[in-house]
């Protein structure tokens, strides 16, 4: 193997080793594993749907979430209410969640202390002097001498171009890496390296082991507790916990949703619970068996990652990373395909409509969530006076804007999809790139080089979108007077993407509701004629009156679902775990 690649940036190994393991200490300081306070809590499956990049550099996530552990004793009346435990039963549990949680806390902070110590370590191998100690200093005189080089040749009319320049500073870094490396390579501070990151790798397997034998112990002695019915009811029980546990730690859009959750928002008729019952039974089993695989993997490739980081071995780490993002991948296709299955078993358009766009915001809220063109229309038509003639145009163009808005954001969705794992796995190997000695794919933070500033079609797809809804916005503010303008809302952030509003739903069924009531002809389309019943309807007779929009207001009589807010499939269920 030649021994200069691996070495050439050691320093920021050394660096980063330090700053990776006081991310992971530091996460785990702050950071609370209880999922639910009650049994009526229940963990939402999580937001999605913009680019995403690695929660955590390397692999750092899924180590943070292997030191955490799986159930608490802020769990325990979950368990008291789902396993229908006894007085007696509920106090030998809790004391075996207790000696749980507390000997795999001790555990997880025996490991953190000592990563922190070895992390400590390196970083002392590599700045605490010597010919490495004055790292910094070097760094910046050097800097200093290459701004000095480009002053000159412009003043001497050699000025370089932007990539010139970029070239040149590139190339004289890495001088300096060499003289680094052959510097490391004299000092033994590369096999002192090497050895301490074995350690840690050592920790880490032997943890991984140690985690999995107090898990089964605690299972096994739990089981123990409980009578033959009880018994029949705990894999229902852990496969919900497994659910609730597990899917909020998904990294790709749409892996985190929760099906189950959504189902129980939106207060359908009874009639339509019944016709989802057996679906949401397979759902159940998918889901969990998609989640058992994708954790197990995530929980044995961890130090396998890290290996790779140790060893700069990037098509290693790509192979790996590739490996999770398939298993993320599959439970996100159990969430899609049950997704359409339920919209198609439902019977009622309306509750077709609201659970497909509930589930689509949820998955992709930075595409679904309300943006600011569709609240610049819900302004207008709500809470101003306009006049008929006004009205009838804001509605012609709500309409136009929604059609295009909706076709824009499949694509979107398509877009994102396409390029969101590769994105991942970009992110993910540019880290092990850096610690390789490798600079072309840019540093590990912050985007990377060239090629993030090249073509991505998400981020292009969304600027259409964006210049799209300014030219709508644009449109109705010219319907509207001066001081109407004015009340319009302004645009959030960067590029007005737009909120998490629970008007995306709303909006979509309004246009859905407005086709089907007017589109006399049936061909899913308003013409002329049609919009103008349309207008009549709702501007027609009343002038600026805004009274009569608020149909919408009956579904609250819909929430009487005799005790189905906490479905889930947890005990109810319990019949089909057998």
């Amino acid at each position: 193997m030649n021994i200069r690649r691996p070495v050439r940036l050691i320093a920021i190994i050394a660096g980063l080793g330090a700053a990776w393991v006081g991310d992971v200490v530091g996460d785990l300081a702050t950071e609370t594993t209880q999922f639910s306070a009650t049994a009526e809590a229940q963990g939402r499956g999580g937001r999605g749907g913009g680019p995403r990049g690695p929660r955590g550099m390397g692999g750092m996530q899924e180590i943070r979430e292997l030191l955490a552990a799986e159930v608490t004793r802020r769990d325990m009346p979950l368990f008291v209410e789902e396993l229908q435990l006894d007085d007696g039963q509920e106090a030998i549990v809790e004391s075996l969640l207790v000696d749980y949680e507390d000997t795999f806390r001790d555990g997880s902070e025996v490991v953190q202390a000592d990563l922190m110590d070895l992390g400590r370590s390196m970083m002392q191998s590599f700045m605490g002097g010597g010919a490495m100690g004055d790292m910094r200093e070097r760094f910046r005189e050097r800097a200093e001498s290459v701004r000095a080089e480009i002053e000159e040749m412009e003043a001497n009319g050699d000025a370089l171009s932007e990539e010139e320049q970029r070239e040149f500073w590139r190339s004289r870094m890495t001088e300096m890496q060499g003289e680094m490396m052959e510097e490391a390579m004299d000092s033994g501070a590369f096999d002192e390296a090497r050895g301490i990151v074995t350690e840690m790798l050592d920790i880490l397997e032997d943890w991984i082991t140690q985690r999995k034998a107090l898990r089964a112990t605690f299972v096994s002695n739990l089981e123990a507790q409980l009578s033959n019915d009880q018994l029949v009811l705990w894999p229902a029980f852990e496969r919900y916990l497994v659910r609730e546990k597990s899917l909020p730690r998904g990294r790709l859009s749409g892996e985190e949703v929760n099906l189950f959750t959504i189902v129980d928002e939106m207060e359908f008729e009874e009639a339509s619970y019944q016709l989802l019952e057996d679906l949401l039974d397979e759902y159940e089993m998918a889901i969990h068996d998609a989640l058992v695989v994708r954790d197990e993997y995530l929980l044995t490739s961890a130090p396998m990652l890290f290996k790779a980081i140790r060893d700069g071995d990037v098509k290693d780490a790509e192979r790996v990373m590739q490996q999770q993002l398939r298993y993320r991948e599959a439970v996100r296709n159990v969430n899609d395909r049950f997704r359409d299955l339920l919209v198609e078993s439902l019977v009622v358009e309306e509750e077709k409509e609201r659970f497909r766009n509930a589930v689509l915001t949820e998955a992709y809220d930075r595409i679904y969530g309300t943006t600011w063109g569709e609240r610049s229309f819900n302004a207008a038509l709500e809470d101003m006076e306009l006049s008929a003639e006004t009205l009838e145009n804001v509605l012609n163009l709500q309409l136009a804007f929604l059609e295009q808005l909706a076709a824009q954001n499949q694509s979107l969705v398509f877009k994102l999809r396409d390029t969101e794992a590769e994105r991942q796995v970009e992110e993910g190997t540019r880290f092990v790139s850096v610690m390789s000695g490798d600079l072309s794919r840019g540093m590990p933070w912050g985007g990377g080089r060239d090629r993030d500033r090249g073509e991505d079609p998400y981020r292009d797809a969304m600027r259409q979108r964006n210049e799209m809804e300014q030219g709508y916005v644009e449109q109705l503010r010219s319907l509207l007077t001066p001081e109407q303008q004015e009340e319009l809302p302004a645009r959030r952030g960067r590029g007005g993407w737009g909120g998490r509003g629970g008007d995306r739903a709303e909006n979509d069924a309004r246009r859905q509701e407005m086709i089907k009531r007017f589109d006399a002809d049936g061909d899913g389309e308003l013409n002329e004629s049609e919009r103008r019943a349309m207008y009549e309807s709702f501007g027609g007779g009343r002038g600026g009156e805004r009274g009569g929009r608020g149909g919408r207001g009956d579904r609250g009589d819909r929430g009487d679902r005799g005790g189905r807010g906490d479905r889930g499939g947890r005990g109810e269920r319990g019949g089909a775990g057998g």
